[in-house]
């Protein structure tokens, strides 16, 4: 109770101090209008769950008889679900893999004093959290007095997003894309929403990012 009540707090902290310009930042990187109107004219199916292991989520992807899946999600995509897709599962983090995994990875990295950790990873999906082998990983430069912690994750996963089309172009293709198995998942590696106590930490030790 007392984390979560410090997860809000720190939440609250961080909007208050970087909320506008990372509103500014955000409209410069994604035109959420123009994103819509290419949805609406390419004519997706669209899919409403709750969850990806849900029965009646399950048939609906069955039906659309996929050969990939392409994950952007922040739940579990489980083994029935992935196994509707026998070419591939391609998902992908705003964070690099395996040291930083879970939520707000660049704040982590940033906090640590490991601005060279600030990038993201596109991996194929296992059963675990951001522990996939390998296909792309990049580095992200951290530009002062623009960048945030958000700002730097929301670079990271419209860069995500064009290697993992990079990925299915060359798998349609023909072409084999080379996979990087990762050996070992170290130790406390997984991190959850920052507190209001971690944020007071990160804008003591780092100057770097907003």
């Amino acid at each position: 109770m007392l984390r979560t009540a410090g997860q809000i707090l720190g939440k609250l902290y961080d909007r208050a101090w970087n909320g506008r310009h990372d509103r500014r930042v955000l409209a410069r990187l994604v035109d959420q209008a123009a994103d819509r109107a290419t949805l609406e004219r390419a004519g997706l199916v669209s899919i409403e769950t709750d969850s990806y292991s849900r029965p009646d989520t399950l048939a609906a992807l069955r039906r659309l008889d996929p050969d990939i899946f392409l994950v952007h999600t922040k739940f579990m995509v489980g083994p029935k679900a992935r196994m509707l897709a026998p070419v591939a599962v391609i998902g992908g983090h705003p964070g690099i893999t395996p040291c930083y995994r879970g939520a707000y990875s660049p704040f982590w990295a940033l906090l640590h004093g490991r601005p060279d950790m600030v990038g993201l990873s596109v991996f194929l999906l296992d059963d675990g959290i951001d522990t996939g082998p390998l296909l792309f990983q990049e580095r992200l430069p951290v530009v002062p007095g623009e960048d945030s912690h958000l700002t730097l994750a929301w670079k990271g996963m419209l860069r995500q997003s064009e290697r993992q089309a990079e990925a299915i172009l060359r798998l349609d293709a023909g072409e084999c894309v080379p996979l990087r198995r990762l050996t070992s998942i170290p130790e406390n590696s997984y991190f959850v929403l920052p507190t209001l106590t971690d944020f007071l930490r990160y804008r003591r030790r780092q100057r770097l990012a907003r």
